[in-house]
């Protein structure tokens, strides 16, 4: 019998989205070519039922298993335990980036998640300090956070490609929120020299920079 998650999904396939999708997600599952607000749209309907089986065999399925898990009406602590179970079906930036604006919680337990986040920092997997990363960029720019922001910055031992580009990412981020503590922060901290060019890059690319603040990200 035809999985009914994977039955649902193929319904929704858009062969050209997977072709186009299919060369820049860079992921080993098959992909079926889902666009992301029907995506959603099916997470949002699952998430109401507790018996939902996920065999992880396409990309869209193990992106809708992220999604489910941070979405149903659940303990925090539960979704914090299967989250942990789930970070080693990563294998892509779009698994990764996609599912964690979903886990919106985060936002009444930032301290409690904290700790969480460090030892994910710590792994070997260049994915699950990925999703750290992303989580720290999604939800702890404030004030709070930011010496913490900037001594993982420094401090981080990265673990590959997309690693480096999520640190990049979240350097980006506090050049447009605090740009002038940022500034003063890059010229007095030496930061993993990727980390550093492409953080710029980004925030080059941001429309929230004024003219004159990317003209002072040039000279650096």
């Amino acid at each position: 019998m035809i999985n009914k998650i994977h039955s649902d999904l193929m319904a929704m396939k858009d062969d050209r989205y997977r072709d186009f999708s299919s060369k820049i997600i860079n992921t080993s599952y098959p992909v079926i070519g889902v666009r992301m607000p029907d995506l959603r749209a099916y997470a949002k309907t699952l998430s109401k039922k507790e018996d939902v089986i996920f065999e992880d065999v396409y990309y869209e399925e193990v992106l809708l298993h992220g999604i489910y898990i941070v979405s149903r009406k659940v303990p925090f602590k539960q979704k914090v335990r299967e989250v942990e179970q789930f970070l080693g079906k990563i294998d892509s930036w779009g698994i990764c980036d996609s599912f964690v604006p979903s886990f919106k919680e985060i936002k009444k337990h930032k301290e409690e998640y904290y700790p969480e986040l460090l030892k994910y920092l710590e792994s070997d997997e260049q994915f699950t300090q990925r999703y750290a990363l992303v989580v720290l960029l999604d939800y702890y720019i404030e004030d709070a956070y930011l010496d913490e922001l900037y001594r993982i910055l420094k401090q981080e031992n990265y673990h590959g490609y997309y690693s480096r580009m999520a640190g990049a990412w979240l350097l980006s981020y506090l050049f447009m929120f605090y740009f002038d503590r940022t500034l003063n922060y890059v010229r007095n901290n030496e930061l993993d020299g990727f980390v550093y060019k492409k953080g710029i890059r980004k925030a080059l690319d941001s429309y929230r920079l004024n003219s004159e603040q990317k003209e002072i990200l040039r000279r650096l």
